[in-house]
This record gives structure tokens, C-alpha cells and sequence, in this order.
């Protein structure tokens, strides 16, 4: 066609056909070619701040103080966004247990994390041993914070905390929810489930107990170990459980006799016959009209160690509960612990199993 038009020298020129030529066929070529997909948002935005903030943060002008765990991890200084009603603050440090340690650096972040807000009541009070990454958020307040601490590919350990003042103008803050609203997410996939309760209820209380008797101190927990520190010392959980004593022990105060409460301290004195016996089995005194079955302790002291243990009777000829404490009294190669560090020590176990009795009766007598 293209010739007979040119050798009849009429109608469009070659040029022009052939132009019209490649738009006639252009939509088809374009839809056949492969479309470039559109470029997902797929840096993690608790690694990126920029990515998060949609802006190049800069370093903030009022530095909050160094309120966080002295335990030798690096940097903490704020960065902001958004007017500077976003903040971005982030550590790293190696974590774990040092030789002078009672719980791991992990374990003092958490309570950090945990300090304040709404926050505080929804979380586990101690860290717990098999977690590799927790966050909290806390929108309860006007300034929203999300705190992560995780351990990286590298091995260190990283605490980050994000704190967002919302804009007073409506359109600005729904784009920043928006925008919070993926931290959110995030922390979310990186916060462990929480622990199915196992066991008979006596032991998942006694868990319970252990928990709530923490309260806003240092904690870790294991899957068989639970150590803290109160009073200058690192407490830890010997033996906790249900069991049978050595002998029948009522759970009725007004049936508890002293020749039983005799016959029970000899009993314990022929299974540890070198402790140095500090309380001797006796029952955990209780205040009028206070309630509950009877419970009884003692304390004593093997070698370098103080223990100090709490039985429990339960109704209806139930299991008894026990619950061990035990801490290492600081002891000179060649001598005997000094009476005074023992007898410190001892009030701080003894007021742990009194408190420990006093929350069973509340939540389970």
C-alpha cells in the first residue's frame, strides 16, 4: 500500500504512515511489556527512623536525662521528628549475665520499659530467660511510647523507645496515626505470646504469686529458675511445687500444735544436720481476723548459703505447696560468715515468705 501511494504520489507521505503506524500499535506493546512493580515499604521501620518519620530526623534539642540502666550499653541520644513530637531513642550493649550479676542487663531494661503508664500493669513483671525480643506500647497517655528491646543477628542486644505528642491539627494526625500505626504493628510481631497456664492450679498460683510479689523490682525468670534482687542481695527459687511433707501438717490454724511444729523441726534437722538453724519450724503469724489456712516457715543457714522455706497446706487434704529462697552470704576464705550480714539476711528472706504467705491468703485461701 505504502508504495502505490508513493508511486501515485498522492495521499500521505511514507513518513507520516509510518508514524501513524507506530501509534496504532503502541497501547498493545505497552500492555504486553511487563509492568514495574511499585516499590513497597519493605525496610522495617523500627530500623529506619527516616523511613518511619517520612522526614530526615534531626538530633533533638532538649536531651532528656540519662534515666536509663547504667549497665555499660551505648547511645541514647534522642533524635526528632514532626516538630519534635517525634522521639526516637536507642541502646545497644551485649546483655546477658555478668560474674557480679543476679539477672541479665535484659532484665533491668524490662523494668525500665515497664516504668510508668498503662504499660506497667499488662506486662509480665520479670523477663523471662527464653525471650529473644518484648516490646511494650503504651497508648493510655497523651504521649504515646512503644518500647522494643531485642536481641540483633550480631549477637547485642538493642532497646529502642519511641514517644509521640499527636498534632493539635486533624489532618496532621491522622497522617501521623497512620504513620505510628505501623511502629504498632511491628512491635506487635515482635512481642512473645504470652505463657499458657500448666499445672494444677496450686503451682500456677504460686507462679502468680511469685509475679505479683515482684512487683516493680528486677526479675528473671526460667523454665525451672526465678531469681531478683531485694535488699542488696540476689534472691533465688530452690525448690518450688507440690509435694507431701515429712509429716501430716493442717491446714487449719487452730489445729496446728507445738509437738507437731517440734516433731517437723527434728525431722528437718536429720535431713540437714549442718545447717545452722536461724527460724525453726514454725507458723507464719498472722494478724487477727486475717483469714486462711495456716502456713508455716523456717530458715537456716549451710555453709555460705541462707535458705529459707515456706509450706503451705491446702484444703481438703490438698497437695502441700513449698517455695524455697535461698541467697549466698558473702563469706573471707578460712571464716564464718559475720553475724551481722547473716542476720541482715535473714530479715530480707523472712520478708519475703511473709509477703509471699499474705498474698496466698488474699488470692487463693
Amino acid at each position: 500500500m505504502i508504495q502505490s501511494l508513493r508511486a501515485a504520489g498522492t495521499g500521505p507521505t511514507f513518513g507520516y504512515l509510518c508514524m501513524c503506524l507506530l501509534f496504532a500499535t503502541w497501547p498493545a506493546a505497552a500492555d504486553a511489556a511487563p509492568k514495574a512493580p511499585r516499590r513497597a515499604e519493605t525496610i522495617d521501620v523500627t530500623e529506619n527512623f527516616s523511613l518511619l518519620a517520612q522526614q530526615r530526623p534531626w538530633i533533638c534539642p532538649d536531651q532528656q536525662a540519662n534515666d536509663t540502666p547504667r549497665t555499660g550499653w551505648s547511645g541514647g541520644q534522642a533524635e526528632c521528628a514532626w516538630q519534635n513530637r517525634l522521639r526516637m531513642r536507642s541502646w545497644s550493649g551485649q546483655g546477658g549475665l555478668t560474674a557480679a550479676s543476679c539477672v541479665s542487663a535484659q532484665a533491668h531494661w524490662w523494668v525500665w520499659a515497664r516504668t510508668g503508664g498503662a504499660a506497667l500493669s499488662s506486662a509480665p513483671p520479670a523477663w523471662r530467660t527464653a525471650w529473644s525480643a518484648h516490646s511494650l506500647v503504651d497508648d493510655g497517655a497523651a504521649e504515646k511510647r512503644i518500647v522494643i528491646l531485642r536481641r540483633l543477628a550480631n549477637g547485642e542486644w538493642n532497646a529502642t523507645e519511641w514517644r509521640w505528642s499527636p498534632s493539635t491539627r486533624a489532618a496532621t494526625r491522622r497522617w501521623q496515626e497512620g504513620r505510628w500505626q505501623l511502629l504498632v504493628a511491628r512491635a506487635a510481631q515482635l512481642r512473645q505470646a504470652p505463657e499458657p497456664p500448666y499445672g494444677p492450679q496450686e503451682a500456677r498460683t504460686l507462679r502468680a504469686l511469685l509475679e505479683a510479689n515482684l512487683g516493680t523490682r528486677v526479675g528473671e525468670a526460667g523454665s525451672h529458675t526465678w531469681q531478683w534482687k531485694a535488699g542488696g542481695l540476689c534472691l533465688a527459687v530452690d525448690a518450688a511445687g507440690l509435694g507431701l511433707p515429712l509429716m501430716q501438717l493442717p491446714y487449719a490454724v487452730d489445729d496446728s500444735r507445738l509437738e507437731q511444729r517440734a516433731a517437723m523441726q527434728l525431722q528437718l534437722a536429720r535431713r540437714y544436720p549442718k545447717a545452722m538453724w536461724l527460724s525453726t519450724f514454725s507458723l507464719v503469724p498472722t494478724a487477727p481476723q486475717a483469714g486462711g489456712g495456716a502456713k508455716f516457715y523456717a530458715l537456716w543457714l549451710e555453709g555460705a548459703v541462707l535458705k529459707g522455706q515456706l509450706w503451705i497446706p491446702t484444703r481438703a487434704d490438698g497437695p502441700l505447696v513449698r517455695l524455697r529462697i535461698t541467697t549466698a552470704v558473702p563469706v573471707a576464705p578460712g571464716s564464718q560468715p559475720d553475724q551481722a550480714v547473716v542476720e541482715r539476711a535473714r530479715q530480707v528472706v523472712q520478708g519475703e515468705l511473709m509477703g509471699l504467705a499474705v498474698r496466698w491468703t488474699d488470692k487463693h485461701d
